[in-house]
């Protein structure tokens, strides 16, 4: 009877100390993004004042339609800083528990991949907050001052951005599901390449529905970048 040969040096250990690690490992991932906000929330209300210049024109003043919306979208914007934050002790963290049981291969193609994953959304998040969330508001704002006052509130503007953001972040991973993909041999490289046009149409309708804006302005910015991204994971298919 064949024997299966495990990872090698891995060692077999009992259900429970794995349940016990991995608890260890929550724990600090929640403390520390605990920490986390703790730290940014003195800081937000100054971050709000500059992100609402950054991102609204013509100095409109914020509005507040809830006694505690303010706190409210302090308290998001200073759980968004300690997630970005947190990410890099949520990678190592799970490279940590999850890495005794990987083929050297393996540690590898992670050793690659999430360092990648984390600058992809890095990029991702920047061209959202730097491009097309001013788009958005100058053409929606601007556009609506010859007819009537605009009243901008305070957490659902935040909340648009906070959407954007992670929306364009996430679009971001793309490449790397696209590279995983073809390295688990789901898809060919061959058959995407000739199938472009129909790839387009699935980004392009994903980017209708990742970005919420009515405009459609974010969705084509992020459609155009994901067709550019495809075309780039295609090229780097062969280096992962």
């Amino acid at each position: 009877m064949a024997q299966i040969n495990g990872v090698p040096g891995d060692k077999e250990i009992p259900l429970i100390e794995h349940i016990q690690e991995l608890r260890s490992r929550i724990i600090v991932i929640v403390v520390g993004v605990g920490v986390a906000i703790g730290v940014a929330f003195p800081f937000s209300e100054i971050l709000i004042q500059i992100i609402w210049r950054d991102v609204i024109p013509g100095n409109i003043p914020p509005v507040i339609y809830s006694p505690l919306e303010l706190i409210i979208t302090r308290l998001t914007l200073s759980l968004i800083i300690a997630l970005i934050i947190g990410v890099p002790l949520l990678i190592y963290e799970t490279l940590m528990f999850i890495g005794k049981g990987l083929y050297p291969s393996e540690k590898r193609f992670f050793i690659k991949v999430v360092p990648f994953s984390f600058i992809l959304f890095l990029i991702g998040a920047s061209l959202a907050y730097f491009v097309a969330v001013p788009i958005v508001f100058k053409q929606t704002i601007l556009y609506s001052i010859d007819i009537a006052s605009p009243q901008v509130s305070l957490s659902k503007t935040f909340s648009l951005i906070a959407t954007l953001v992670a929306g364009f972040g996430l679009a971001f991973q793309f490449p790397l599901l696209l590279v995983f993909a073809m390295k688990m041999g789901l898809v060919k490289r061959k058959q995407l390449t000739e199938k472009r046009i129909y790839v387009y149409g699935a980004l392009l309708a994903f980017a209708f529905l990742v970005a919420s804006d009515p405009t459609a302005i974010s969705e084509l910015i992020l459609a155009g970048v994901l067709i550019l991204l495809f075309e780039f994971s295609l090229l780097i298919s062969r280096v992962f």
